[in-house]
């Protein structure tokens, strides 16, 4: 890790390379990933949610109010006041902005563990959240979080979004390969962060991998048509894009005489402070092997090659924020696409070479959408003017600013952008 990061970010690597540095229990996600999908399906209990959904948002929010306030009471809970106690920082950037409202928030610390639920005090009443205050009437939003469903519905709308088909056999996926033109992308059906994810694959062997790698996680895999460019995150709030996100995986540059692995020191040698150095991992290799070249290859001249899927700071790449550079279009997109799905708050990914460039022009598409995004992402830029997509949040509560004066990029540290 390079000084900087360490302070930035909470995240931290695990004992599995494939959830990168957001690591989480397999057996645990497994199970609920799968269950997830298996409800949403045809003939299971899909029709009976979609049915039953009217009468049972309303149940479901009592039973969540009465469920926080029992535990609020009870001994095994306290309740703590030092935002940089989050346990994420999606967490405490809301909790930054909500004391520059003059909100009052606390953390339910269960057992003595710092837990992910919170709770802020909104005209005179304690209102209980999971990380962003979203008002309960308005958490909805079909599909977000399902990579099969959420492409299906986005292209019935016109928007942009990869070819995929959902397995659960090894056989089916490589028949599903021959579908495409091209490469494919190989994942969980659910989940993110880009846990488990295998792109560019091109032949059975990589296949077998991908697959297995991605059922560790959930018994349904998607495979979908691979695309290239930058990774980007459009963070929408009610409706309006209030966050635009690049990321670019580290990448190295032949010259006609060096090999990869010496073009990968002198990245690092060259790298800007914020920046993590780039430790190969099998995954890199993998990775590079699949473009065909390995550590040892001499790139020709020019020629620029991919290091990990991975994208970010933290992976030894560029990141960059740039809402209202964003091409027209591209926000239109992303406003339209939470409109489909209903969502108050999300955070789409989409793949783009140049997201400030018209994208009828280019090949792109949104690959995967959170309902629970990673906000902090728009205010740890390399380069750009950070967002501050926490107020937008708290503006869902129609509550005044109490505070005219503009947050600071990131307020709880001091952080040379």
């Amino acid at each position: 890790m390079t000084e900087g990061a360490p302070h930035e970010y909470k995240e931290k690597a695990g004992a599995c390379a494939e959830c990168g540095n957001s690591p989480i229990n397999h057996l645990e996600a497994y199970f609920v990933q799968t269950f997830t999908v298996w409800a949403s399906g045809p003939g299971t209990l899909r029709s009976y949610f979609e049915t039953a959904s009217v009468w049972m948002e309303p149940l479901f929010e009592k039973f969540e109010r009465a469920l926080c306030a029992i535990l609020a009471v009870l001994p095994i809970t306290r309740f703590l006041h030092d935002p940089a106690g989050a346990n994420t920082y999606r967490s405490q950037v809301i909790w930054e902005e909500a004391i520059r409202r003059g909100i009052s928030m606390e953390q339910m610390s269960i057992f003595g563990i710092r837990t992910e639920l919170y709770r802020a005090k909104i005209r005179d009443r304690w209102e209980y959240f999971l990380s962003l205050p979203v008002p309960a009437h308005m958490r909805s939003g079909a599909h977000i979080d399902d990579k099969f469903l959420l492409k299906h519905v986005l292209a019935r709308a016109g928007i942009p979004a990869p070819r995929v088909v959902s397995v659960t056999r090894l056989a089916d996926a490589i028949a599903a390969r021959d579908m495409f033109d091209g490469p494919v992308a190989v994942k969980p059906r659910t989940g993110t962060r880009g846990r488990h994810t295998t792109v560019n694959v091109h032949n059975d062997p990589d296949m077998a991998r991908a697959f297995r790698s991605a059922q560790q996680l959930c018994r349904y895999v998607a495979i979908e048509e691979y695309l290239e460019g930058s990774v980007c995150r459009g963070t929408v709030v009610d409706g309006k894009l209030v966050g635009f996100f690049k990321a670019e995986a580290p990448t190295v540059i032949g010259d006609g005489h060096s090999t990869v692995a010496e073009l990968i020191e002198r990245t690092n040698a060259d790298r800007p402070e914020r920046v993590q150095a780039i430790e190969l991992t099998d995954e890199h290799t993998q990775f590079i092997a699949r473009a065909g070249f390995t550590i040892d290859s001499i790139l020709p001249t020019g020629t620029t090659v991919s290091l990990t899927h991975r994208t970010g700071r933290l992976f030894g790449g560029r990141t960059r924020e740039l809402l209202q550079s964003e091409h027209p279009k591209m926000r239109a997109y992303l406003e339209r696409a939470a409109e489909v799905l209903g969502a108050p708050v999300v955070g789409f990914d989409l793949i783009i070479r140049d997201p400030e460039a018209d994208p009828d022009e280019q090949r792109w598409g949104i690959i995967e959408a959170n309902s629970l995004p990673y906000i902090d992402l728009h205010y740890l830029p390399l380069e750009g003017t950070p967002s501050n997509v926490a107020g937008a949040v708290w503006d869902l509560w129609n509550i005044p600013t109490r505070f005219s004066a503009a947050p600071a990029p990131y307020p709880h540290t001091a952080i040379d952008l």
